[in-house]
């Protein structure tokens, strides 16, 4: 295991740079910027991480969010095989910030409970792993190579008429459209919320996170009149990614509570029965609100 002073000193000390995208940018070069502030986000926030700071973990968690989404939102552009290496070793460290942000915000909503306990010493063993994940000599290599790919990776060298289009398309043009096919992709996945199940409505959170993030990438890449109808659909997003949040969080505990609590004594069934019929009606009062949120983003 290496120590978090191994990580490259020039990258976790880099002043972060403010981020401006223009009409007739290529979007090889948005692509770049975007990134990089992502990547900056997570070097600035490490330190914090691996001293246990909630807040900070939970800043590196939307800055890799967000940098999954900028791919994904360029991915003719630039996935390549390098990509699916990088991809693959994200997911092994957002597994651990996942599973120690999980049990964060199970200790908050179980203030006071028992379960507060058994979730409090599960989070010191998920921190313990997440801890040594971002101080090894695999994280630094991941680190460093996403800065690789991004600057220099296969994408970037592609010599095929179509692949160079790709990078040379102007902002604007790339990401008016783009947009408004995320937006009529979301529009459909959000039908008939009220009725989905639990792994439906986590797709369409993820896929309400993609689309917010997407266009605030894209600020001072579109005409002014033309972000400001996709900054009030921000605004919409911001509660359904809320709401949303709301009801993945109480699945996610009550995963939790049956995961660490098989063992111990049942809780009086009367009890039980009214804390089931009140997380059934607050469901249903949060999916009657996400349901108007997302025929609003319809429009």
């Amino acid at each position: 295991m290496t120590s978090t002073a191994s990580l490259p000193k020039e990258r976790a000390a880099r002043a972060k740079r403010p981020r401006h995208l223009s009409e007739a940018m290529r979007c090889e070069t948005a692509f770049r910027l975007i990134v990089s502030e992502c990547l900056e986000d997570v070097a600035t926030h490490h330190d914090a991480t691996c001293a246990g700071d909630g807040i900070a973990l939970h800043q590196t968690r939307v800055a890799l969010t967000r940098l999954r989404a900028a791919v994904a939102f360029y991915a003719k552009m630039v996935a390549d095989i390098e990509w699916t290496r990088l991809k693959s070793e994200l997911k092994w460290l957002s597994a651990h910030l996942g599973a120690t942000r999980d049990l964060d915000v199970a200790i908050e909503n179980a203030k006071g409970t028992p379960d507060e306990r058994v979730f409090t010493a599960a989070r010191t063993e998920a921190f313990a792993a997440l801890q040594d994940a971002l101080e090894s000599e695999r994280y630094r290599q991941w680190f460093d190579a996403m800065w690789d790919w991004v600057g220099s990776g296969p994408w970037t060298a592609r010599q095929d008429p179509l692949a160079a289009r790709r990078r040379a398309v102007p902002v604007a043009e790339f990401h008016a459209r783009k947009l408004t096919r995320w937006h009529r992709k979301l529009t459909r996945k959000s039908r008939g919320i009220q009725g989905m199940g639990k792994t439906k409505r986590h797709d369409l959170r993820l896929a309400s996170k993609r689309l917010r993030y997407a266009i605030e990438f894209s600020e001072g890449g579109l005409p002014t009149e033309d972000y400001a109808h996709w900054r009030d659909i921000v605004k919409q997003l911001r509660k359904g990614q809320q709401i949303l949040g709301e009801l993945n969080d109480a699945d996610v505990q009550r995963a939790l509570i049956a995961s660490f609590t098989k063992a111990a004594k049942p809780v009086d069934e009367r009890v039980a029965k009214h804390a089931k019929l009140h997380a059934r009606k607050k469901k249903g009062r949060l999916l009657r609100r996400a349901a108007a949120v997302y025929r609003r983003i319809g429009g």
